[in-house]
């Protein structure tokens, strides 16, 4: 009897994370084992991540909740002084929308995505019309397509793995060298030792060091 050889590493990794994938909760935690990384990201929040905030607020656009309007504006101020917002159109998070219905969403979040659609993708784009639905969904079921098959609500799916989003290694690298940490404009550095015209000639910045104990701290939590 024929037995099957285990799969190797790096074929396991390229069936996970391949793009003919359906990206749920079992695909996106086997990519995080893979490569020893928490199962969900450690930054998923407003006040952690500029785009998981920008996807949450777009995401009141479309029929979620939305931020309270006040808070909005406060993330918003934080984050647009932050290197992290995005400069230009195309890196920006962004939703389209025909006849009142959000058909395309660009550059989101995956987290976000997942907590309204079920799906870890950074875009997605609906069916242009009910004919090409009807078209798409008699082959998909010429093909016995599964029920949880993404191709049944989507023409098009990226999907992406919170380690593959473009804010996730600046944000990491501040947990692990919080002097390259992304700073708001205006804000105070960390420099702990600072020159100074005293009569030693330098100086010591208590609330600096405060800070960057605090930040530590947090990002403990983070790991933890």
């Amino acid at each position: 009897m024929l037995r099957s050889s285990p799969i190797e590493p790096c074929e396991r990794g390229k069936k996970i994370m391949g793009q003919n994938v359906n990206p749920n909760l079992e695909w996106y935690t086997a990519i995080s084992k893979l490569k020893a990384l928490l199962p969900r990201c450690p930054f998923a929040s407003v006040n952690r991540c500029p785009r998981f905030y920008e996807s949450l607020s777009q995401m009141g656009e479309a029929g979620s909740t939305k931020i309270e309007s006040v808070q909005d504006q406060e993330l918003l101020k934080r984050w647009k002084s932050s290197d992290l917002w995005p400069v230009t159109l195309e890196e920006a998070t962004g939703i389209m929308s025909r006849d009142g219905q959000a058909r395309h969403f660009r550059n989101f979040c995956p987290e976000v995505l997942f907590d309204r659609f079920g799906l870890f993708a950074t875009s997605l784009s609906d069916y242009s019309d009910e004919t090409d639905r009807e078209v798409a969904h008699r082959g998909l079921a010429r093909q016995q397509a599964a029920a949880e098959d993404w191709r049944w609500a989507w023409v098009n799916l990226k999907p992406m793995h919170y380690s593959e989003c473009p804010r996730y290694s600046p944000l990491a690298q501040e947990c692990t060298n919080p002097n390259n940490r992304v700073r708001n404009q205006g804000e105070p550095t960390d420099e702990i030792v600072t020159l100074r015209p005293t009569f030693y000639g330098m100086g010591l910045d208590l609330k600096a060091l405060l800070r960057r104990l605090k930040r530590w701290w947090q990002c403990q939590r983070k790991k933890n």
